[in-house]
């Protein structure tokens, strides 16, 4: 056992993105203490700001569904504290079925959402024509609108949720390499750094796209294969109004929100990029996320896709791409909780394109499960072991990961895998 401990803490959370300092204040809001968050970097600074900030229902799973409510009564009891607003704009979400499948989804979506109490309602193709002016569903097959759904800047969440931890006495340490967890027997019981050993009872694995590499440092394996996503920024379009919402066109991998005048545009390739998570280098910018080329290709079949549906994208004039990382399972469930062959050791990865959206929830849990009381959803999804004995560098599992954002839409409740649906043209109806 080393001896040259430099801090300790009865809970030590390592990463401090949006989903560590979501379980720093959810922890401390439970009356944990002596709780602290390290991070190699500074807050929010790696995948949590390359996010697209989405915090939409898109999965017909009540449990889902939870842990996304649980996202914005947590905004507005930050906001309620301290009196300054977090700016999560509650524009909904609009999604159109152009399939039968999609329409099922649908369907399936809006008695979830229903069975929580949300709110979710049918419209018509001119309802949703004056929601979103430059795009026309009279071909859609169905279209639901979900008006408790919006969008929010990720890292101002991350600061927002690291502001309700402090108030209640967690410490946040910066630039602090752990390179390696301290085990006494078959517990960890804390972690190393270059200055030194900090010892904690219980280590919070929040590390995103890098959680597998500290899972690894105690034998365990972590089914989250870090998966490229991106999108794009177009210019000031008055196309774009104050009452535009949230847009979702699973039929096409293509979804839409506002931003600054314009949208943010985001086009699902069938199969992402994936990297070795054992392999990450230590920061995203020596990752390399962007192929010019390529990516222009994807945004162009993406944009010819939906032309007949919108021939205002021939005008849209795009200024920024910005590509990060989600960790994706197979299944579309996140990975948290603990290994039951590994004592004092939580993990919260696998956020599969989500983990905005479902920060809160995913911090209400794993601070639940931390300090042994009942959860508020079933945890039984996310169990780490459901991949213990896979490869996660093996490319056959990666493939399968990357899948899963390809369809990202078309994940049917239970989890198991649906095709992507990509029609041509419009369909009947």
């Amino acid at each position: 056992m080393a001896t040259n401990w430099v801090d300790e803490a009865d809970t030590l959370v390592i990463g401090g993105g949006v989903i560590g300092c979501s379980i720093a204040s959810h922890l401390a809001r439970a009356g944990g203490t002596d709780i602290l968050v390290v991070d190699r970097h500074d807050l929010a600074t790696e995948t949590t700001a390359r996010s697209a900030g989405l915090v939409s229902f898109a999965k017909a799973d009540r449990g889902t569904i939870r842990m996304i409510r649980r996202t914005i009564e947590a905004i507005a009891e930050i906001e309620d504290e301290f009196g300054d607003p977090v700016d999560f704009r509650t524009v909904g979400t609009m999604r159109a079925a152009f399939s039968e499948a999609c329409e099922q989804d649908l369907g399936r979506l809006r008695a979830a959402l229903l069975a929580e109490g949300l709110p979710a309602e049918w419209l018509t193709a001119p309802q949703a024509a004056r929601l979103c002016p430059w795009l026309d569903l009279a071909g859609a097959r169905s279209i639901l609108f979900a008006p408790a759904a919006g969008y929010v800047d990720a890292p101002r969440l991350a600061g927002a949720y690291a502001r309700s931890a402090r108030a209640r006495g967690v410490r946040f340490r910066r630039n602090v390499e752990v390179s390696g967890l301290v085990r006494d027997g078959q517990r960890v019981v804390g972690v190393d750094t270059a200055g030194g050993v900090i010892r904690a009872r219980t280590v919070i694995d929040a590390a995103g796209a890098w959680a597998g590499q500290v899972a690894g440092w105690a034998g365990l394996a972590v089914g989250a294969v870090p998966t490229r996503s991106h999108y794009w920024l177009t210019g000031t379009d008055g196309d774009v109004t104050d009452r535009h919402p949230n847009l979702m066109l699973p039929d096409f991998r293509a979804y839409f929100r506002p931003e600054t005048g314009g949208l943010l545009v985001g086009v699902r390739e069938a199969r992402s990029k994936t990297f070795d998570p054992m392999a990450l280098p230590d920061t995203l910018d020596h990752v390399p996320l962007e192929d010019p080329e390529a990516d222009a290709q994807i945004l162009s079949d993406g944009l010819a896709a939906i032309r007949h549906l919108a021939p205002a994208v021939d005008r849209w004039r795009f200024r920024h791409h910005i590509a990060g990382l989600s960790t994706y399972t197979p299944d579309g469930y996140q990975i948290l909780g603990a290994f039951p062959a590994v004592a004092g050791f939580l993990v919260a990865t696998g956020c599969c394109g989500n983990g905005v959206a479902q920060s809160g929830g995913i911090g209400r849990l794993v601070a639940e499960l931390a300090a042994g009381t009942a959860p508020f959803v079933d945890p039984a999804p996310y169990r780490p072991e459901r991949f213990a004995d896979r490869d996660v560098a093996d490319p056959a599992f990666r493939e399968r990961a990357a899948a899963s954002r390809g369809g990202k839409e078309r994940v049917t409740p239970s989890g198991e895998e649906a095709s992507p649906v990509a029609p041509a043209g419009p369909a009947s109806g």
